[in-house]
């Protein structure tokens, strides 16, 4: 029996049931829904409103020879267009990429809130210290201010840490600190947490 998806990731898989629209939608704009014609998108970074839509689109058709493309839209200017670049990189290339994500992280115009969703989605141990590293000071700041994060860019850095939690002796301290935060929290942050990880379901209204 396959085990079940962590929140995180199956928050993501839910674009798969949008395929028969997505080739609806590429048939009328005269472009297969084929990875050839998807990629023409994101190459010709045209139509620029299909972006998003071709990215989700090439993960769907498991079209791993798109990966080296979409790794190169993850500073794009547009926001919906890095972000949903770098979550069709994790369907396709999962843990493959964790080096990738890692320097995404530090990289100047990259979406961190959806690196950090990448990283949850493979749950790699080799990327922990990278994200402790990236929540630590985010922390610190949301003790001393709850609304410091307002975007909640920083949700699937606690999904990434709850799942490599018994990998690591001193997340359960981190988690507990963080644990301390959350009522504190705008109430939109909590329901997110509460979709996107384990140990905070019970917030789910």
């Amino acid at each position: 029996m396959a085990l079940a998806l962590h929140p995180a990731a199956a928050s993501v898989e839910w674009v798969a049931t949008r395929q028969r629209d997505d080739e609806v939608y590429f048939r009328k704009l005269g472009i297969s829904y084929t990875p050839d014609g998807l990629l023409s998108v994101l190459v010709n970074e045209k139509p620029k409103s299909a972006m998003p839509s071709a990215c989700h689109g090439l993960a769907n058709l498991k079209a791993t020879e798109a990966v080296p493309v979409l790794k190169r839209l993850a500073g794009y200017p547009k926001s919906d267009v890095k972000a949903c670049s770098v979550l069709a990189v994790a369907r396709l290339a999962g843990k493959t990429e964790t080096p990738w994500f890692i320097e995404c992280l530090s990289m100047k115009g990259t979406d961190k809130g959806y690196v950090l969703w990448a990283l949850a989605m493979a749950a790699d141990p080799a990327a922990y210290h990278a994200v402790k590293a990236w929540f630590e000071p985010v922390l610190r700041k949301l003790e001393s201010n709850p609304a410091s994060d307002s975007g909640g860019r920083h949700i699937h850095a606690v999904a990434y840490l709850e799942q490599v939690a018994h990998e690591f002796d001193e997340v359960q301290g981190v988690l507990a600190r963080y644990q301390a935060v959350v009522p504190t929290l705008d109430a939109v942050i909590r329901q997110q947490l509460a979709g996107q990880t384990l140990m905070f379901a019970y917030l789910r209204k």
